[in-house]
């Protein structure tokens, strides 16, 4: 079943939440109109129901929301004390938490009351869209090492924005804060990345098989245009090849 999605890091979520009520409500009021499918996560993430808004009354406070086609699923829904809501809008992802949920009636039927979120994620450039790097195909990054030669690292994610880097290594100090020039990220078929990488933050995660492994998130810094290119051109085959393989309709 699926899982609550992991929280980003505060310091890289900040660039993307919006707090003013009238630019959540456009938001909201954007999915709502377009019947964009929301998901809806509760019971620590365990449980989940696929749903639509109804109504988004930012003066009231309040947002109604569709009940699920399961109704075992609903009764948890109304007992939990917080949920998560994620939808997006124009291909991009919006998510919010509340922590109320009220049952209510739309046109004769059940529905939920939450209340208006005080703030919400919405990811501005959806070319920071990050996709998980093949395990059986994994790519490398080689960071110089300051006595020289290099050191291979394994990425975990990818964007235009950045990369993510699993695990640690003897002699690399991956600390927020620091940065590493130099480094060079081999693209299959594509291409060599050489850019200089900085740390933005780095964190103990656990894995679906319960190892924890530390995950550092890095940012590219001056990427070059002719390399930025290369790098989309790259993001652009992994989706498709993703797609394929899960049998998503291209987009």
């Amino acid at each position: 079943m699926s899982k609550l999605p992991e929280p980003q890091p505060n310091d890289e979520e900040g660039k993307y939440r919006i707090h003013a009520a009238v630019e959540i409500a456009f938001v909201l009021r954007a999915i709502m109109k377009s019947g964009a499918l929301v998901t809806t996560y509760f019971g620590s993430g365990s449980d989940f129901i696929v749903t639509a808004l109804l109504e988004v009354d930012a003066d009231a406070g309040l947002i109604i929301m569709d009940s699920g086609s399961n109704p075992a699923l609903n009764e948890r829904l109304m007992r939990s004390q917080s949920l998560t809501v994620v939808s997006s809008q124009d291909g991009v992802k919006i998510e919010f938490a509340v922590e109320k949920v009220d049952a209510a009636s739309f046109e004769g039927r059940l529905a939920f009351r939450i209340p208006f979120p005080d703030s919400l994620l919405k990811l501005q450039r959806r070319e920071y869209y990050r996709l998980t790097v093949p395990v059986l195909n994994p790519l490398r990054c080689q960071i110089p090492l300051p006595a020289g030669g290099y050191i291979d690292t394994t990425i975990g994610d990818i964007s235009l924005g950045g990369i993510s880097l699993m695990g640690e290594y003897a002699g690399l100090q991956l600390e927020p804060g620091r940065s590493f020039k130099g480094c060079r990220i081999q693209l299959p078929d594509v291409g060599t990345i050489n850019t200089e990488l900085a740390v933005r933050n780095s964190f103990p995660m656990t894995l679906r098989s319960g190892a924890v492994i530390r995950r550092t998130g890095c940012a590219f810094v001056h990427l070059p245009a002719s390399q930025e290119a290369m790098l989309q051109r790259y993001i652009i085959r992994l989706e498709r090849d993703r797609r394929a393989k899960s049998g998503e309709p291209k987009s």
